[in-house]
């Protein structure tokens, strides 16, 4: 075997580490990046729930809201209502009233 054909083999043998190792390292890369876009495919679901959960928060704010509005336009009415209907000193009764006879 003559040094030049040592030479080559050598070579031969440091391309074919160079290219596994080239291999590995671009394997370890899309690895990288695929845990990165699982990561932020979670992140993005989690920020979905929590806005349909503050939609629906708010919803229900919004119809309590005004539901709340009509009873405090009804509750003020009564009390307008009853303070009128104190300033009448009679009052009057809906049924009459039967007289008991002792035997």
């Amino acid at each position: 075997m003559s040094p030049l054909e040592i030479l080559y083999i050598v070579l031969a043998f440091c391309a074919l580490w160079l290219t596994a190792a080239i291999f590995w390292l671009v394997w370890q890369i899309a690895m990288i990046i695929k845990n990165v876009n699982d990561a932020v495919h979670t992140a993005t679901e989690a920020m979905g729930k929590i806005e349909i959960a503050i939609s629906a928060i708010r919803d229900k704010f919004d119809n309590t809201t005004a539901t709340l509005g009509t009873v405090v336009s009804a509750t003020a009415r009564i009390v307008d209502y009853m303070m009128d209907r104190g300033d009448k000193p009679e009052k009057k009764t809906r049924f009459k009233k039967k007289k008991v006879i002792d035997l």
